[in-house]
């Protein structure tokens, strides 16, 4: 008998492509709108927007900020660098964005191969993600990825975010899976991993960069490829 039964992954940078995905969104918007006319490059207006991005998904997260924040606030910010200070466009900009990146299919490598092989195994997988419930719908559906999974748990929905322990609870609970035969996979040091760590569940921490840190985890792997086989 295989030693999991039950595998709940991440969805974005973990199987959703989020990098490659997000650049050619930006990328479309960047030209629509004349971006250049405040920023010389495209490369330098994502040089500048990253930082500010991820700063903002840490504090929505850790529920220190709203949604709409997080929405308007990473371009707002962004814009603002080169004297484009003007909230109303920013508001239109970052709804274009989440409309047009939603509908974006690049995939981690091997996810697909991944996938394949566990369903060929028979596991029964899911989704748990702290992404929005207007896009992670559209992903899946888009990327093809829904054909692999039971069920998407998502933060909004459920009212707790990764690594809240209530989030992995409730994902455990309402999949009727076996505590000890389930697996999270995940790419987020914090949100998936300690969070899995915390409610005592296995895990797989995605490193794709070998990024170093300081936290103990069950597996660490740099390639999905790596759990081809192994599971």
């Amino acid at each position: 008998m295989l030693k999991y039964k039950y595998l709940f992954f991440d969805l974005d940078h973990t199987l959703w492509d989020f990098d490659a995905n997000e650049q050619i969104s930006l990328k479309e918007l960047f030209i629509k709108y004349k971006i250049n006319n405040y920023f010389d490059t495209f490369d330098l207006f994502f040089e500048l927007y990253k930082p500010i991005n991820d700063s903002l998904w840490r504090e929505y997260s850790r529920g220190n900020i709203s949604k709409k924040t997080l929405t308007t606030d990473r371009f707002h910010q962004t814009f603002k660098l080169k004297n484009l200070d003007n909230k109303e466009f920013a508001i239109k900009f970052g709804k274009e964005y989440i409309a047009l990146n939603s509908s974006q299919t690049s995939l981690i490598p091997y996810a697909t191969e991944l996938l394949e092989y566990l369903k060929s195994k028979k596991y029964e997988m899911y989704i748990i993600t702290n992404g929005f419930i207007e896009t992670q719908y559209k992903k899946l559906e888009a990327s093809k990825l829904d054909r692999y999974f039971k069920k998407m748990y998502i933060s909004e929905e459920i009212g707790y975010k990764k690594p809240h322990r209530s989030f992995f609870e409730y994902s455990i609970k309402s999949s009727n899976a076996i505590k000890k035969r389930s697996l999270v996979i995940g790419d987020n040091l914090e949100a998936d991993i300690i969070g899995a760590q915390n409610f005592g569940l296995d895990h797989v921490y995605y490193n794709p960069n070998n990024t170093p840190h300081e936290i103990t985890v069950f597996k660490e792997i740099d390639s999905l490829k790596e759990l081809i086989g192994w599971l």
